[in-house]
């Protein structure tokens, strides 16, 4: 498949999934835009997925497409809970996950492009750090359900530190 082709294929697919996220808005009884225009987002966000995917022998390259893909994801899903729930006030702490999608865009782009580890070590410490400023706010400030995910990201992210910290202690020379 030529390059030109790929591209039209990237597109092709994108608007074929903006068209039937629409449809579906305007099909399902009780959906509105109002209360689902995220899903644009996150649409937005699998189109930046698509060309490392598709693009086999660019892969390594456009692997950095993933990203601004997952900044994009992280917005729509934090801009979906707040429509759904009408909990616009979570938005004052969760920000704090905007530094966390960059380090999952970096920890899928090493993945997807087979880029060195130390790209995916910084990205997962981002989102250790990042997950575990937020689940300290979320606990503090948030919804019920909120504190609890919040509260969740604390017990997380200390686990994760944890299987680091024997894992080098593993793997160090006596």
């Amino acid at each position: 498949m030529s390059r030109m082709d790929r591209g039209s294929l990237a597109a092709a697919l994108f608007l074929i999934t903006l068209g039937a996220v629409f449809l579906v808005v305007n099909l399902v009884p009780g959906l509105t835009f109002a209360r689902t225009w995220p899903v644009i987002i996150l649409v937005i966000s699998a189109a930046f997925f698509l060309p490392a995917l598709i693009a086999k022998e660019a892969r390594r390259g456009l692997a950095a497409l993933a990203i601004p893909g997952s900044i994009f994801l992280i917005l729509g899903a934090i801009f979906l809970y707040n429509t759904l729930s009408n909990d616009w006030a979570s938005w004052a702490y969760a920000w704090i996950l905007l530094p966390a999608s960059v380090g999952l865009g970096l920890t899928l782009a090493s993945a997807i492009g087979g880029w060195e580890r130390t790209a995916s070590d910084v990205g997962v410490w981002i989102m250790v750090l990042s997950g575990a400023a937020f689940g300290l706010f979320a606990t503090l400030f948030g919804e019920p359900l909120v504190k609890a995910v919040g509260a969740g990201a604390l017990i997380l992210g200390g686990l994760l530190m944890l299987v680091r910290a024997f894992r080098r202690g593993s793997s160090t020379p006596a």
